[in-house]
């Protein structure tokens, strides 16, 4: 298989599909992307060399991990979707994915693929758009048991605030005008609807 192969829309559905991921997760996949490919697109326009396809296919496939690990009844479903991507042969995915929870990029790395998958991951509670404050409230809530757990994700908000911060300062809007501008793109995108 090509090296460089990045699975289609539907090639990455069928995935998830085969990995028995449930709906709640597709679900949260897609708005995920959605959030990704305005941004991806957004940032393109400010000639940010990112691509769609490889965007869009770490977006869909970004949580591939989750249910074989409740199945298996391990941690780190990061690690175990960069797993089942090298097996399926998409290792360009595969190393994408891996970042969505912890980046693993240099602080300095201009914003690719893996920031923007990070970022709109954090922008999505099940599958509705938050705020960065508002996910993190949700995160600590459902996942802060420990005050190491409680770091963790303290720590992934400053990450998170980190890229927002590196994003926006290429973008003519803000992170508090994701909502509007996704609705707008969304009545945009819809038939017989004027521009």
């Amino acid at each position: 298989m090509n090296s460089l192969a990045i699975p289609t829309k539907q090639e990455s559905l069928n995935l998830l599909s085969k990995y028995c991921t449930p709906d709640h997760i597709v679900r949260h996949s897609k708005r995920v992307w959605e959030v990704a490919r305005l941004l991806g697109s957004a940032l393109i326009q400010r000639s940010h060399p990112l691509d769609l396809d490889l965007l869009r296919a770490s977006c869909l496939l970004h949580d591939i991990g989750k249910y074989p690990c409740i199945l298996e009844g391990t941690k780190a479903h990061d690690v175990r979707g960069e797993q089942i991507l090298l097996e399926e042969g998409f290792p360009q995915v595969a190393g994408i994915i891996v970042q969505h929870v912890i980046l693993r990029s240099p602080k300095d790395a201009p914003v690719g693929e893996e920031h923007v998958l990070y970022y709109s991951d954090k922008r999505v509670v099940h599958d509705q758009i938050v705020s960065v404050e508002d996910r993190f409230v949700y995160l600590l809530e459902t996942y802060a048991r420990t005050p190491e757990a409680e770091r963790g994700i303290l720590w992934m908000k400053e990450e998170t605030l980190r890229i927002e911060r590196a994003i926006f300062s290429s973008l003519h809007f803000s992170p508090a005008d994701l909502v509007d501008r996704l609705a707008e793109s969304g009545r945009e995108s819809q038939p017989g609807v004027s521009q």
